[in-house]
């Protein structure tokens, strides 16, 4: 694992002084898809999470095919170049499902890091074509931040994941086919999914329910995550990681 310089963290909601480390994009990587198999995110091949490589510009490290994201390590990862193509391969992997994100990485300038993977709530509450409510304070994290998409099957009528990331929506809801999340760090990229898999879990719950709890757009908006916020709240999984011994 490479660390490098620690930064400081500037947003106000975060402890004075606390600060959080740059670590290799694949380690974090890596890291992010460990835990998301321990929590059963993972299905198949299904998935894919991919980032801007930072020494190579134009290029991005993307998961491979056929390695479980529960054993997956940084030396696993593909690099492929703006045309989507293997320029280094790691033994005989290949990648899948690679173009969506690279569309986000093209055009949007702070996609940095996207994440796809199939979560078993998320998915079902997809199918429902419709915006989740901040039933609780963990749904409010991300409420704000999602927009609906109905055009990754090619249909016309609705906004693109693309338009949908321009417009500044970091967690969108495919219809049918679950999150796509995307943030300037792993930590943040990886933490919207994670928080938007929570959020789906309880509005599934609370489907229904008469008399359910939604809270009120100023609530929401005190909750909803900040980059840098999002970013540390995924710090635990990281240290996680380190202590596991993740090379």
């Amino acid at each position: 694992m490479t660390l490098t310089a620690e930064k400081p963290a500037t947003n106000p909601f975060l402890p004075a002084g606390h600060r959080v480390q740059d670590r290799d994009v694949r380690w974090e990587l890596a890291a992010a898809l460990r835990h998301f198999g321990r929590l059963g995110y993972e299905f198949g091949f299904n998935g894919h999470v991919s980032a801007r490589a930072p020494e190579a510009p134009g290029h991005y490290w993307v998961n491979p095919y056929g390695v479980s994201i529960s054993a997956v390590t940084p030396s696993d990862f593909v690099l492929v170049d703006d045309r989507g193509e293997i320029v280094e391969s790691r033994g005989s992997y290949a990648i899948n499902g690679f173009a969506g994100n690279l569309a986000l990485h093209q055009s949007v300038p702070e996609a940095a890091v996207a994440v796809h993977l199939h979560t078993p709530r998320g998915f079902i509450w997809s199918g429902l074509g419709r915006p989740l409510e901040a039933v609780n304070t963990d749904a409010a994290l991300v409420v704000g931040l999602q927009g609906l998409s109905t055009a990754i099957w090619g249909e016309a009528g609705g906004p693109t994941n693309v338009e949908l990331a321009l417009a500044g929506k970091r967690i969108i809801l495919q219809q049918g086919h679950g999150y796509v999340t995307w943030g300037g760090t792993v930590g943040e990229a990886a933490f919207y999914l994670w928080a938007a898999e929570r959020a789906a879990e309880a509005n599934l719950a609370l489907l229904g329910v008469e008399g359910r709890p939604v809270l009120s757009p100023e609530i929401v908006a005190r909750w909803t995550l900040a980059p840098e916020v999002a970013r540390v709240h995924f710090e635990p999984a990281f240290t996680l990681a380190e202590a596991e011994g993740l090379r």
